[in-house]
């Protein structure tokens, strides 16, 4: 074979695998751009975490509230302030149906008796206190973003409290407590430490 022969077919070769490469390198990018995005996984969510809760609040129930229980009332030192519907924590109202909480949030972590009332604990989310099937009170003493209606929260400061419910109706220690325009018997609660919310309650006031 002579010199040329062989010189011609070496280049043929170069250039079918040039050709080749490119075609590949071009048809990569093609598909690197016009391939639908691939979404991020799903993450479970470790135990302990706010179950998802949509964005309806859950309820109060339509059957007759149970009557408050026991506990020390604390008079209201100005005019009451809350409506019904800021008697609402982590979107759960006071005088919701506890199965109806049970549907969104599944089985809590424990069930204890409390303050004579039966307790529902839903470990690093809520605490919730039943009496005849119906949620007499929410607390909420977790770092966990659950909020009221007005997005006071714990962590939030004295100053973010005031500045959504105004002057409240009663300061004992370090709770500053709003009652319903309803029932002086039921409001919030807010339990305040180095100036910010510690705990919330929600619902029948200690």
């Amino acid at each position: 074979m002579s010199k040329k022969t062989i010189l011609a077919v070496v280049v043929a070769l170069f250039l079918g695998i040039g050709g080749t490469v490119a075609y590949f390198y071009i048809h990569s990018l093609y598909v690197a751009n016009t391939a639908p995005i691939v979404p991020p996984a799903t993450t479970q969510q470790p135990a302990g975490t706010v179950p998802p809760a949509g964005n309806t609040t859950i309820p109060a129930a339509t059957q007759t509230q149970v009557a408050a229980a026991g506990g020390v009332q604390i008079q209201p030192s100005a005019a009451a302030t809350l409506t019904d519907d800021q008697l609402v924590l982590g979107q759960i109202s006071y005088g919701a149906s506890i199965d109806a909480v049970r549907q969104r949030h599944g089985e809590p972590n424990e069930i204890d008796r409390d303050d004579g009332m039966m307790k529902y604990e839903y470990k690093n989310v809520f605490d919730l206190y039943v009496a005849n099937g119906i949620v007499q009170r929410i607390k909420v003493d977790d770092l966990n973003a659950l909020s009221t209606p007005k997005g006071i929260k714990v962590g939030s400061s004295v100053d973010d409290v005031v500045a959504a419910y105004g002057q409240p109706n009663a300061v004992v220690g370090d709770h500053i407590i709003y009652h319903s325009a309803n029932n002086p018997s039921v409001g919030l609660n807010f339990e305040i430490e180095s100036n910010h919310v510690e705990k919330i309650v929600c619902g029948m006031l200690q």
